[in-house]
């Protein structure tokens, strides 16, 4: 538990042609990707060098991971301008985003193929060396989006886990959500409760 935010983990699974079926649209998120600063400024964000059905075939289990990371009634309150609804609510997520991508990230060698795919874009460097028309400086650690992907993070959230994500407007959101995921050859024998429960501690300070 923080003083700040509490982060409480939870876990789905879905076979990846279902979770296609079901959550992929390509056509409809590319749109919003467009609209975006990032598209074509950061590496795990389109324009993507490869098709996304090809990047998608060898794989046939999805494990979805998602952190809510509650927010204090305090730490709302302090956020009492625009200015500080933004960067408050930031620094939260990116903080807790950067954790629960390395834990997965680690969790891939332990599951032999596996590939995570995280929530939004690459937060990993201050300004990303695509911008700057340059090689991604950790390839070993960048990953792509889900929502890179066409897939609704909103729907998937609310369906799979019971989230309903929320939004900073003019002021800061009872919790943020963040949408992880880590794409399996084949489904295999985990103890996701263990995962879960391991990996909670150690967003307690």
């Amino acid at each position: 538990m923080s003083s700040a935010y509490n982060v409480v983990l939870h876990h789905a699974s879905l076979p990846m042609a279902e979770f296609r079926t079901r959550y992929q649209d390509q056509a409809r998120y590319i749109g919003y990707c467009q609209a975006c600063k990032n598209y074509d400024h950061v590496w795990s964000c389109p324009s993507l060098p490869f098709s996304v059905a090809d990047y998608l075939a060898p794989y046939q289990q999805v494990e979805i991971i998602a952190a809510r990371i509650d927010l204090a009634p305090a730490t709302i309150a302090a956020a009492d301008t625009p200015e500080k609804i933004r960067t408050t609510g930031y620094d939260i997520v990116i903080t807790v985003k950067r954790q629960l991508e390395d834990l997965m990230l680690d969790l891939e060698p332990q599951l032999p193929g596996s590939r995570m795919l995280s929530s939004g874009g690459c937060n990993r460097c201050e300004r990303c060396a695509r911008a700057d028309k340059q090689p991604c400086r950790f390839p070993d650690r960048m990953r792509y989006s889900l929502d890179s992907f066409g897939f609704d993070l909103s729907a998937i959230a609310h369906d799979l886990l019971g989230i309903d994500i929320e939004w900073a407007r003019d002021r800061l959101p009872d919790h943020f959500t963040l949408v992880h995921a880590l794409l399996l050859l084949k489904p295999v024998e985990y103890d996701w409760e263990r995962f879960l429960q391991d990996t909670a501690a150690k967003f307690r300070n």
